[in-house]
């Protein structure tokens, strides 16, 4: 069907009302997820010191693998997307299929690691004790791997249909599950008990999680009905080609914070705590514009499948206003309130919590410009695969993190005597060269979008008999 395109007021209303709506859920979903590691941080907090150290040393591995299969996974969200957008059932559910085996490889892959981190531990070098504390929450988290894995691939299949009205639930569910099976498994117990318990809790509450998005999925008016069809076949290279540079985005980022991490100890206790601190709250920072920009990569995939190339220029420009406003503002709030950001997370901690406060203090004032160069680029990233590009751009910004965040880390905080502050100028100008690098492919973009255009909208003119007209399923 041919119908006039929307005039320029009603784009700018539409897709700033789509992205509102969206991008604050996606954000607030974002948010509640790191509620289960805060409560499992907690619970190993109560079961000492050395529970608390095994509890971290397993978990920041865990880590590396969870957001590697979340930036291959990532590869979804446009492929079903543009399915949707096209009314091509066929290219959705090859995609979903795909995803799904993905997803279960990389979940045995994720398990057959981890199984293997005890023995690894063991001839590094590491504490026999801290090994044998590890070893027991790893086998309690063992069964929760690939369910894990599973989730994450089906809360993209929700986004990518534009069907987000049960992930808060179902995250808010989970967190409360894992939070009374907690109590009523880890509490009271020794820290070998009590380590398996609480892995045991996390694998339950990911199994839990995996059932209920199953259900939410299979009830998606929007998700193709024929998964079960093995004639449909897998888009596996497709989610690959998207998804690999992704997850190497991902690692490379995470790598870089793991080694700044490892620069500062050389400058104390108090910069390495100033630093885990300020670190905590910049990741929670960006769970806002992660939502925004999952929903912005959703909905630009979607309108990539409809042709609709005038409102993704409208819904391009929304999402990086909307992302820079917000960055803004958290900025704004993490300059101003740093002392009070860091007082909450040293509420029972008194010896040396002012220098650590004063420390922080200046971190701070990088982390704000940080936490606005990462934001803008999670958003253009994200619009940028949306629109099935910016691949070799996004190995360039990885190299860009290794090469001028880590080299600039170093030459600022050991040859230039910055300290501490170094090492955050460093990360800052790894995030200034990853936005210059993004935002340098957008005019080829737009103007390939433009070309692509002009001969669907010349055709669909001479036979309709209007210059501007936009093709819908």
């Amino acid at each position: 069907m041919q119908v006039p395109s929307a005039p320029r007021d009603a784009l700018w209303r539409q897709e700033a009302r789509h992205l509102g709506r969206s991008g604050l859920t996606l954000a607030f979903n974002q948010l509640l997820q790191l509620a289960i590691p805060f409560v499992t941080t907690s619970m190993t907090g109560r079961l000492g010191v050395d529970a608390l150290a095994a509890g971290s040393l397993v978990g920041s591995i865990g880590l590396l693998l969870f957001i590697t299969a979340l930036g291959v996974l990532q590869g979804l969200v446009p492929l079903v997307s543009m399915g949707i957008g096209a009314g091509d059932d066929a290219a959705a559910t090859r995609a979903i299929r795909g995803g799904l085996f993905l997803a279960v490889m990389m979940g045995l892959g994720a398990t057959a690691i981890m199984a293997g981190v005890p023995w690894c531990l063991a001839r590094t070098g590491q504490d026999p004790a801290l090994v044998v504390l590890a070893q027991r929450f790893i086998w309690g988290l063992l069964p929760g791997y690939l369910p894990g894995i599973i989730v994450v691939a089906l809360r993209f299949f929700l986004i990518a249909a534009n069907d987000l009205k049960w992930l808060n639930p179902i995250i808010i569910a989970g967190t409360a599950f894992n939070f009374a099976c907690n109590l009523l498994l880890a509490g009271g117990a020794s820290a070998i008990d009590g380590l398996m318990a609480i892995g045991l809790t996390i694998a339950l509450t990911n199994w839990l999680m995996f059932g209920l998005l199953a259900i939410a999925m299979w009830h998606a008016p929007r998700i193709p009905k024929g998964l079960r069809d093995r004639r449909a076949g897998l888009a596996v290279r497709e989610v690959l080609g998207i998804g690999i540079p992704v997850g190497a985005i991902f690692l490379s980022e995470a790598s870089m914070f793991t080694a700044s991490t490892m620069l500062m100890g050389y400058f104390g206790k108090v910069a390495l705590g100033a630093h885990g601190i300020v670190v905590l709250w910049l990741n929670i920072c960006l769970m806002i514009p992660i939502g925004i920009s999952q929903a912005a990569m959703a909905r630009i995939s979607l309108l990539l499948g409809q042709r609709d190339v005038g409102a993704i220029r409208h819904a391009i420009t929304v999402a990086l206003i909307a992302g820079s406003a917000a960055s803004i503002a958290v900025g704004v709030v993490l300059v101003t309130c740093s002392d009070t950001l860091v007082r909450l997370l040293l509420w029972s901690r008194s010896s040396g919590s002012e220098a650590v406060i004063e420390t922080a203090r200046g971190f701070f004032r990088f982390c704000a410009a940080v936490q606005l160069l990462s934001g803008l680029v999670i958003v253009m990233g994200s619009i940028l695969r949306g629109l099935r590009d910016a691949n070799s751009v996004l190995w360039r910004v990885m190299l860009g993190y290794w090469g001028v965040g880590l080299g600039g880390a170093v030459l600022f905080a050991f040859g230039l005597g910055f300290g501490g502050s170094g090492i955050w100028i460093g990360i800052a100008l790894a995030f200034v060269f990853a936005v210059v690098r993004l935002a340098a492919r957008f005019p080829g973009v737009l103007a390939r979008l433009g070309r692509d255009a002009r001969p669907e909208m010349c055709q669909r003119g001479s036979d309709s008999g209007q210059s501007s007209v936009h093709a819908r399923p």
